[in-house]
């Protein structure tokens, strides 16, 4: 009876022979056999939320699978909370959209949203995995060598390098009969470092570690220069600036020496929250004058000089070692976080020397 009744209502059913009619049936069918799978990967700059779901609401939408409008807030919601749970994480979190088609006859896409972070120290490694070396130049920095050359026979001098790298700077330092310790955040740098001291015997201490780190603590007024090139770049914030230089004033002895590497904006330039974020997934960390005014207020500090590294570097460096890597140009000038061939950033990377009183 239920099959009669099926047939008869089917029979009872306007027949169609319409071309278009039976195409868009067709093409039903095949929609439904389609399926779609992939992952869309996004830096964590919570200042881009707008921009990402517009990109993957177009994505959607060329699947022939449109996001439901009351599923939208619903996502921005979550991509907000993950863009800012991993921007809190690392500057290196990427937020990972992974889609697939669901099964027929439900229609659609199947969303999930994860954080992948890594470590600062998990990047180098990569560099040192993927680049060859040197990968921060084969010369150390003119104004650290002038610098140290002002104060002295190089027996009694005692140096702090932070942010060692792979020697890039300590080496050349050492070899002229300076005492270097050198602090170096990841561990395969440090590694490197510490064999290549190790072969040449020179007078060199390496700690692995985080110059920020409560646990990592050097000899109160030992040294008459500390160094940090391409250091406060990494940092988060100012705080973190002002727990890095009241660190140094501590180890340093006094009348010694600090000479440090920061992006500053140039003149009154206020960055916003975006350029911040993007800034620091650049290793470009920008600060204004201000900012570093505050971070030096009441630490037993004076600047004695202030230069753009770009030119000083260009200027005094070796016939033939400028620049000092491929990227260091466009990095140094802030051409990383505003990538412009025709016109100049508003930020640049500082010599900043001071004294300790």
């Amino acid at each position: 009876m239920g099959a009669e009744s099926t047939i008869n209502q089917n029979e009872q059913l306007p027949l169609v022979v319409n071309p278009d009619i039976l195409q868009q049936a067709i093409l039903y069918k095949i929609n439904t056999r389609i399926t779609a799978r992939g992952e869309l990967a996004f830096p964590c700059v919570p200042g881009m939320l707008n921009y990402y779901l517009q990109s993957i609401e177009k994505l959607f939408s060329t699947l022939d699978r449109p996001l439901p409008e009351d599923r939208k807030d619903e996502l921005r919601k979550l991509l907000a909370t993950k863009l800012e749970l991993g921007y809190q994480s690392s500057t290196a979190s990427m937020l990972i959209l992974q889609y697939e088609s669901v099964q027929p006859p439900q229609t659609g896409l199947a969303c999930k949203v994860i954080v992948a972070s890594s470590t600062v120290g998990e990047q180098y490694k990569s560099w040192v995995d993927t680049r060859e070396p040197p990968l921060f130049g084969s010369y150390p920095d003119a104004k650290l060598m002038a610098t140290a050359a002002k104060l002295g026979s190089p027996e009694r001098v005692r140096i702090l390098d932070v942010g060692a790298g792979t020697g890039r700077n300590t080496l050349p330092l050492a070899r002229l009969g300076y005492s270097v310790d050198a602090i170096e955040l990841a561990p395969a740098f440090a590694e490197q470092l510490q064999t290549a001291v190790t072969a040449e015997n020179l007078p060199v201490t390496v700690t692995q570690g985080d110059v920020l780190d409560p646990l990592v603590r050097m000899k109160p007024a030992r040294y008459q220069l500390a160094v940090a090139a391409e250091v406060i770049s990494h940092f988060r914030d100012s705080d973190e600036v002002r727990l890095f230089l009241a660190k140094m004033c501590d180890s340093l002895c006094p009348g010694g020496l600090l000479l440090f590497s920061t992006f500053l904006a140039v003149g009154d330039y206020q960055p916003d929250a975006l350029v911040r974020q993007v800034a620091q997934l650049s290793w470009s960390t920008l600060f204004t004058r201000q900012e570093l005014a505050v971070a030096m207020e009441g630490l037993p500090l004076v600047q004695i000089s202030d230069e753009l590294v770009f030119e000083y570097e260009r200027d005094h460096l070796p016939q033939g070692a400028w620049p000092p890597t491929p990227w260091f140009s466009s990095w140094a000038t802030g051409r990383d976080v505003f990538p412009m061939t025709n016109a100049r950033p508003p930020m640049e990377l500082r010599w900043i020397l001071c004294q300790r009183s």
